[in-house]
């Protein structure tokens, strides 16, 4: 049986869900979602895959870079010297299930807010900064994976595994997608959550970027263009829309990244009770 504290934390996912189930984009969004469709189907089918596979390949690498980097040991000595606070018995990222759902929420929030602050302050330099814009998909890609991979490892599940791996980047892509289409991919991860047999091996599919992805890529095209356009003219204007549309894109990952790992966390609590 789930504590009060659990309880309350799955009946607020459930509420998010049925918000995702009525969610209804904005008549701006809807008009601008729509030219960026109709562009897309413009793009020759060998053109598209093309540049899924290289998306593909970049998140891979970004991935292996990230998670074996210096900073990501850093970052987990410091996410087990939070843990150990509430609870001196957690040496590694997946003791931090030990912890209970209150104290998760709580180091994961300061987590989304420090990213989500990143990722505004990367926009607005790239909106001043010729170096900063150059590298502004490369670097919201970086932020907003290694987000991904912190939320991961809060709730003891640190992406070490093929398994692991592949499910930290599709978290992430489904967090990518417009609000029309979130709904669909966070049902494909919930439906995988389920069948999954916590193998060494993934067994799942194979595809992670997908073709709604390019829509992604094209929103950040259109961000980037009217960055270099309000650069000489208003620089107050640009700075404002670098910062936003960065901080509403890793807000929508960071989110969807929070609530599956969260939902994970709590049906295994349940289960374990059931048992």
């Amino acid at each position: 049986m789930l504590t009060k504290a659990e309880t309350y934390y799955l009946e607020k996912l459930k509420q998010w869900e049925n918000e995702l189930r009525s969610e209804r984009p904005n008549k701006i969004l809807h008009l601008c979602s729509d030219y960026i469709n109709t562009g897309l189907t413009y793009l020759p089918e060998m053109q598209k895959q093309k540049i899924l596979r290289s998306l593909d390949n970049i998140l891979f690498h970004l991935h292996a870079i990230l998670f074996n980097s210096t900073f990501q040991r850093n970052t987990a000595q410091k996410l087990m010297q939070q843990a150990r606070v509430h609870n001196e018995s957690i040496f590694t990222l997946k003791d931090m299930t030990k912890l209970n759902i209150d104290q998760l929420q709580s180091i994961a929030d300061k987590q989304m807010a420090h990213y989500r602050m990143l990722a505004s302050a990367q926009g607005a330099l790239a909106s001043k900064h010729t170096g900063f814009l150059i590298g502004d998909f490369l670097s919201i890609l970086i932020i907003n994976l290694r987000a991904v991979q912190v939320l991961a490892s809060i709730y003891g599940r640190p992406a070490e595994s093929p398994n692991e791996i592949m499910t930290a980047l599709k978290v992430f892509c489904a967090g990518c997608l417009p609000k029309e289409q979130r709904l669909e991919a966070w049902n494909e991860l919930m439906l995988e959550q389920v069948q999954e047999q916590q193998g060494f091996f993934y067994n799942g599919k194979e595809e992670i970027v997908q073709e709604k992805m390019l829509y992604t890529i094209l929103t950040e095209l259109i961000k980037l263009s009217l960055l270099v356009f309000f650069r000489g003219k208003s620089s107050y204007k640009g700075t404002i829309i670098g910062a936003a549309v960065n901080y509403h894109f890793t807000k929508k990952i960071t989110e969807m990244a929070h609530h599956y790992y969260q939902k994970c966390y709590l049906l295994s609590k349940r289960d374990e009770n059931l048992s």
